[in-house]
């Protein structure tokens, strides 16, 4: 069987609702097309909370440096705007991938194949579901950006060590996991020079859970210390920065 991996994410708008096609949907739609086809998935990669529009990204990242290791060969995604709602961004993607023969599939969109026409398709519904994330986003910054400004809390989902209480203004403290964000913490200071993939062992070791209450990887070490700042009581919206309602942990 042809080794795949799938990718998985949700958009922080679609943690409050926007986004019906969460993660076990698309989990669902990918294992369903993977068994039709005959393909093996060998590791699955995710995002929560993070928006198409961005390159950058956690679970993207730990994909791309698995690629180089030519372990698969196709990467599985139940929509192609869960890859990217940016059609740039989709096109970088792609190519970054098809560089070490990997290609990537869309479960909804079987456009496969560097033929003109499945690539032009392709780049279609890139730029509609860029189209779809302005609205979106023209719709339901102005709220939002209003919020943030006063260091309140704009939606998404919250950051370990936090929870979103329905109707509440701001992140509230959760005691069950602050213990680990302040831990990871701790050992970055103390052991600068380990890996994330060090650090998550030594989680592992320790007892530690992820918010999902599983073991630790390096994607959710490198989701903690990215969010250093948040962490320190500052909050951060698109371009706004201000001092947050939440309480800091570290």
């Amino acid at each position: 069987m042809e080794k795949a991996v799938g990718y998985l994410r949700v958009s922080t708008d679609g943690q409050t609702g926007e986004d019906k096609f969460g993660l076990a949907a698309q989990k669902e739609a990918i294992e369903a097309f993977a068994a039709q086809n005959g393909y093996e998935i060998v590791e699955w990669y995710a995002d929560e909370g993070v928006s198409g529009a961005l390159i950058e990204r956690p679970g993207l990242r730990a994909l791309e440096d698995a690629a180089k290791e030519k372990g698969f060969s196709i990467v599985l995604v139940a929509k192609m705007d869960r890859i990217a709602r940016d059609l740039f961004a989709q096109l970088y993607i792609e190519k970054n991938l098809l560089i070490h023969g990997v290609e990537l599939v869309s479960v909804a969109e079987q456009f496969r194949g560097n033929d003109p026409a499945n690539v032009l398709f392709r780049q279609i519904i890139g730029a509609f579901a860029e189209f779809e994330k302005s609205r979106i986003a023209e719709r339901m910054s102005g709220g939002r950006k209003q919020k943030a400004k006063t260091g309140g809390y704009s939606g998404g989902g919250a950051a370990i060590g936090y929870k979103a209480v329905r109707g509440g203004k701001k992140l509230e403290i959760d005691n069950e996991k602050i213990g680990v964000v302040r831990r990871v913490f701790e050992i970055r200071q103390a052991y600068p020079e380990w890996t994330l993939r060090q650090i998550a062992a030594q989680l592992n070791k320790e007892g530690y859970k992820t918010a999902q209450n599983k073991e630790f990887h390096a994607v959710q070490v490198m989701r903690i210390l990215d969010r250093e700042d948040f962490y320190r009581g500052t909050y951060k919206y698109l371009d706004i920065k201000a001092q947050g309602q939440h309480q800091a942990i570290i």
